[in-house]
């Protein structure tokens, strides 16, 4: 009867050609849905499917109590204290100098090595302050810059707590141009007596590589990423066909790779959130914004019986995005399982922070819903693709390096949850403008585009192999 009802609202919903219609959903009774069952007795199993392995949540640092009163400052000497002497310990290997512990100790001519935080002035960022000034007419205003703010002006300084120097790579064996603010590194080079530190070569914080994955087999991890659920661009009977996808329900070949998913993870943006709800004017509470949020409560309601239905074939993992009912800063603090009333019922959905990491046998996964990767792309050069923005991340030991400068972070005292301590098997960003793949030290890439974008995509990762690959349902409905 509940797979009945969501098909005839599906239905329902590809008749109005994606006007949102809602009313058999709403009327669904809740004694039609099946209570909650224990994990390893989940109600409805997909046909030939079992699930066996042990989980684990490694993410308990990216849970956090909502306060914003204190300064960022504790933050950035946070990270500081934690990649100073991994930073230091990889230029010693190479290089036999002298080390300097604070930036304040530089000596003119004297070659050594020093650790700090980048800071980057990008000459084309846009500044509300600047543009202010401007108006007045005391100040020329900068050039506008859309994508990459990076050029060949921007000046780059290492700083800590005693202190910045400005940083020339004109003699520099280091590429510079991959240089974010907010990342640690180890400077190696010589003060000058212009108060210039020559930077010769550059050094980044290390860690452990993942151990190889020994066990092999075909059993996939199903990410998906932009549901957004309510939105007037694309088709709801997709979502109606991934649902039957995951269930084994659309013929052979689906039930074949159905009955081989083992979790499915929904990283972020889940509903629509339209332009008149996404800022919130309290001076001007009209009918317009009223009915921008009234949009948003029925898009929940859809979402609750789409999770219900798959929880109760398969374990599914929901972390918020840039446009779900959760704080806007990262870490994003998990959805709260009144939202799903009715989905909530079933043990095998499971909410989750933004950032979120697990770990599925041996095999250590880390995810985060997408803000990080896009805000990087406007601080790394404009070639980056999103695998080599990814590879950054792991380059620099951090996911969000430019939080707080440039994305919004909480202003945590005691530690950066978004340090790479342990690198993960695999590295899973979604939200992106298409499905990208890349390694860099020893842990994969996985680039998932929006499920609401053109090709309409699901990501398949093979948990053994680390192998990945995309299913498509736009042609399900040509």
């Amino acid at each position: 009867m509940f797979a009945d009802n969501l098909y005839l609202a599906f239905t329902s919903l590809s008749i109005q050609k994606g006007i949102l219609r809602f009313s058999l959903l709403l009327n669904l009774n809740s004694s039609q849905i099946c209570p909650a069952l224990p994990l390893n007795k989940m109600s409805n199993p997909a046909k030939g499917r079992s699930i066996s392995y042990s989980y684990e949540f490694l993410g308990s640092r990216f849970e956090s109590k909502l306060d914003f009163t204190a300064q960022y400052f504790n933050l950035y000497r946070s990270r500081l204290n934690a990649l100073h002497w991994r930073s230091i310990d990889t230029a010693k290997a190479q290089r036999d100098v002298p080390i300097l512990h604070q930036i304040m100790e530089l000596k003119p001519d004297n070659v050594c090595i020093v650790s700090g935080v980048i800071v980057r002035n990008h000459k084309t960022r846009p500044s509300i302050i600047e543009k202010y000034i401007a108006k007045v007419g005391t100040l020329e205003p900068r050039p506008s810059c859309f994508g990459s703010f990076c050029s060949e002006k921007d000046e780059i300084y290492l700083e800590d707590e005693s202190g910045r120097v400005l940083l020339d790579f004109r003699n520099s064996e280091s590429d510079w141009n991959d240089l974010i603010t907010g990342i640690v590194v180890a400077a190696y080079g010589i003060l000058r007596e212009n108060a210039v530190f020559e930077t010769l070569s550059l050094y980044y914080p290390q860690v452990d590589r993942p151990l190889p994955l020994e066990k092999a087999g075909e059993e996939y991890i199903c990410f998906v990423s932009g549901l957004e659920i309510g939105s007037p661009y694309y088709d709801m009977i997709l979502l109606h066909l991934l649902a039957q996808f995951i269930q084994g329900n659309l013929g052979t070949q689906s039930y074949d790779e159905a009955s081989k998913i083992v979790r499915l993870v929904i990283l972020g943006d889940s509903i629509y959130k339209p332009d008149t709800a996404r800022t919130v004017d309290r001076k001007a509470i009209g009918d317009q914004v009223i009915r921008g949020f009234t949009e948003i409560n029925e898009s929940l309601k859809f979402l609750d019986t789409f999770l219900a239905e798959l929880a109760g074939t398969i374990p599914v993992d929901i972390i918020p995005g840039e446009m779900d009912p959760s704080n806007c800063s990262l870490p994003q603090q998990p959805l709260n399982p009144y939202l799903f009333p009715i989905a909530s019922r079933y043990s095998a959905l499971q909410s989750f922070p933004n950032p979120y990491e697990f770990t599925i046998d041996k095999c250590r996964i880390l995810c985060t819903a997408g803000q990080n990767i896009s805000m990087y792309s406007h601080y790394a050069p404009p070639d980056k693709t999103f695998a080599e923005l990814m590879a950054l991340n792991v380059k620099h030991r951090h996911i969000a390096a430019n939080a707080p400068d440039a994305l919004q972070c909480i202003p945590m005292q005691d530690k950066d949850p978004f340090i790479l301590d342990n690198l993960p098997h695999l590295y899973v960003v979604g939200n992106l403008g298409s499905y990208q793949t890349g390694m860099e030290d020893g842990v994969k890439l996985v680039a998932v585009p929006r499920f609401s974008s053109p090709g309409h995509n699901i990501v398949l990762v093979n948990r053994f192999t680390l192998e990945s690959k995309t299913i498509s349902f736009e042609s399900m409905i040509d």
